[in-house]
């Protein structure tokens, strides 16, 4: 009967199925050329490749790029370009800095734009403290020798940051380093300049210790300003670093070595009554104030009785001094034997 469906599990015959579709032999003669097409491509790739890589790796191995372009505007423009994000574009060009330091040291050659990046990153965000604890070192430490114009510039940028940060002693500390012991020893020629950096080094060492008082690490390493300051015949400078860094010290060994030093430039009587004003402080400081440092009692200044020291009958006594130095002097003054009187008639 037409249009019958074929009993179960029988087949039509052969002559019944529907012929495949030109259609789909078309698409699949297609996807074997698209196929085809793309081997060929392949391996003329693979042929290009392999004749032109070793001619290339060559000319890569024997040319070496021998110098940097600053693209840069001038510091106070870069100011401007950051469109006030400052600090965030300032550590951008620290880490492009120290990048490209390790890559122009593994290429021995020297970083030309390293100056240049410093003075942008100092005038983007001047309390950023690392570029300037490191810039002797990135600028003087490379591969060629250092000239003399990036030394002063790297004393330059480092003054630059204790101007920024007066009260660092650590940056204080890197730049009396710096000027006192590296550049002569190592850059400087020019013996009246050398003698001159060690000077000025010598004195930023000494407010380094100042600064550096509860640190002792800062103040032992500061210490070799003292002795600068004393192979220059600079006597009395080298005594006020030693009273000063001791002045604010708490380290025991530091203040015996200190105070050694003292002994052996002031004389017996004179480093006796500099001892006598230690003393005599560390005694007001144990009696008024024990519960805070040596640096915030000296802030502080000395006690004073208001009602003793009312009107002028006892204005010159220590006890009644507005400040630690009136205060020294007056002790000083007391200790100093009257005129015509000897060394026994002196006050304690």
């Amino acid at each position: 009967m037409m249009g019958a469906r074929p009993a179960p599990g029988t087949a039509a015959p052969p002559e019944a199925r529907a012929p495949r579709s030109p259609r789909s032999l078309s698409e699949r003669g297609a996807r074997a050329r698209d196929a085809l097409v793309t081997a060929a491509l392949t391996a003329v790739a693979a042929v290009a490749i392999g004749s032109v890589r070793a001619p290339a790796a060559d000319t890569e191995q024997r040319v070496k790029e021998t110098s940097d372009i600053y693209v840069l505007p001038p510091p106070d423009e870069v100011v401007t370009l950051s469109l006030g994000y400052r600090s965030a574009l300032a550590d951008l060009l620290w880490s492009h800095v120290l990048v490209s330091q390790g890559l122009h040291t593994i290429e021995r050659r020297r970083f030309e734009n390293l100056t240049l990046l410093l003075d942008a990153i100092n005038a983007l965000d001047p309390t950023f403290r690392e570029p300037y604890l490191f810039a002797d070192a990135l600028i003087t430490f490379q591969a060629n020798t250092t000239p003399r114009d990036e030394v002063v510039k790297a004393r330059e940028i480092m003054e630059r940051g204790v101007r920024s940060r007066p009260l660092d002693a650590e940056l204080w500390l890197v730049l009396g380093q710096f000027v006192a012991f590296i550049a002569p020893a190592g850059y400087l020629t020019d013996p009246a300049e050398k003698a001159q950096w060690r000077l000025d080094g010598a004195r930023m060492l000494q407010r380094a210790a100042e600064l550096g008082g509860g640190d002792a690490s800062i103040s032992w390493q500061a210490l070799g300003g003292a002795g600068i300051l004393g192979r220059a015949g600079e006597r009395e400078a080298q005594i006020r670093f030693l009273q000063r860094t001791l002045a604010v010290t708490d380290d025991e060994e530091l203040q015996k070595n200190l105070r050694e030093q003292l002994d052996h430039l002031l004389g017996d009587r004179a480093a006796e009554a500099y001892r006598r004003r230690l003393d005599g402080f560390g005694e007001i400081w144990r009696r008024d104030l024990p519960f805070v440092s040596k640096t915030a009692m000296l802030v502080l200044g000395p006690p004073r009785d208001v009602a003793y020291c009312a009107g002028g009958a006892h204005a010159d006594e220590p006890r009644c001094a507005a400040t630690w130095r009136a205060w020294a002097e007056r002790m000083e003054r007391a200790e100093q034997p009257p005129s015509g009187a000897g060394a026994a008639g002196a006050e304690p």
